[in-house]
């Protein structure tokens, strides 16, 4: 019985971590088109300018912190 659940847990870990990894590329990917745009460092939502020091951290996020905080209380 335990190795069936340390199966499961191993298998459920794998399968979150690649689903992590596939958003993390989309969000790559949605980044270079908003280069390509010219509207990357925009904020999706309201419009503003990230922070330099948001983008240095995650360069591929599309929305300012306030708007991030906001779509995550959603």
């Amino acid at each position: 019985m335990a190795d069936l659940g340390s199966d499961t847990f191993e298998q459920d870990f794998t399968l979150q971590l690649m689903e992590s990894e596939e958003g993390t590329l989309a969000a790559i990917e949605d980044a270079l088109e908003r280069m390509d745009e010219g509207t990357y460092g925009d904020c999706d939502s309201c419009g503003a300018k990230i922070p330099k020091a948001r983008l240095e951290a995650l360069p591929f996020v599309s929305m300012c912190v306030k708007c991030a905080e906001k779509e995550q209380r959603k």
